[in-house]
């Protein structure tokens, strides 16, 4: 029990913690890719769980094109060009056409970093986050996307975070409030 309150440490992943991982309908996309979404969320968890101690796993999914693949990192960290395969997929992939879809071993939402990289990077279209306890959050860029606006919002909340009026859990709060001014779409589990 005292694991599940602190956010800030690696929480190791249990099999009841992957048999939780909830279903998510998100606007403007299908029941099917709703379910796909939820079963590759499971599936991240079990491979962080046996074969990554319960670390990060990035799943790298062109789902037009029927392409996936997954990467391991470490406890704060995962890099997707470290894989040819990848690289290919993102390199090949079209504006909001890859889902990027990982586990924080930490069990926080966002970090920063990651939405800096879901609005810096144009082929990122969907973003989520399943922690190691089984919770899912969701960032998805809209029909109403601006770019222009959600960088310019990222761009503010970065310089408070530098000069240290927020910190990073707070930073993401700050955007996950006010995504939607940029059309960016937020879910989560509930």
């Amino acid at each position: 029990m005292e694991q599940a309150k602190k956010r800030d440490h690696k929480v190791m992943i249990t099999d009841v913690a992957i048999s939780k991982v909830p279903y998510i309908g998100i606007p403007g996309l299908s029941e099917e890719i709703c379910r796909a979404l939820h079963e590759e969320h499971k599936e991240i968890l079990r491979i962080a769980q046996q074969k990554n101690d319960s670390n990060e796993v990035l799943t790298v999914w062109d789902y037009a094109k029927d392409r996936k693949v997954r990467v391991l990192g470490s406890e704060h960290y995962v890099n997707p060009t470290t894989t040819p395969e990848a690289y290919g997929i993102f390199t090949s992939s079209s504006v909001y056409g890859l889902m990027y879809l990982h586990n924080h071993p930490s069990t926080n939402k966002f970090s920063f970093a990651d939405i800096t990289e879901f609005i810096r990077t144009p082929q990122i279209g969907l973003l989520s986050v399943v922690t190691n306890q089984g919770e899912v959050y969701v960032l998805m860029k809209s029909s109403a996307y601006s770019r222009h606006i959600a960088n310019d919002m990222r761009r503010k909340i970065s310089h408070a975070y530098i000069v240290g009026i927020v910190d990073d859990k707070e930073a993401v709060e700050l955007f996950l409030k006010n995504c939607f001014k940029g059309g960016v779409t937020y879910v989560k589990s509930h």
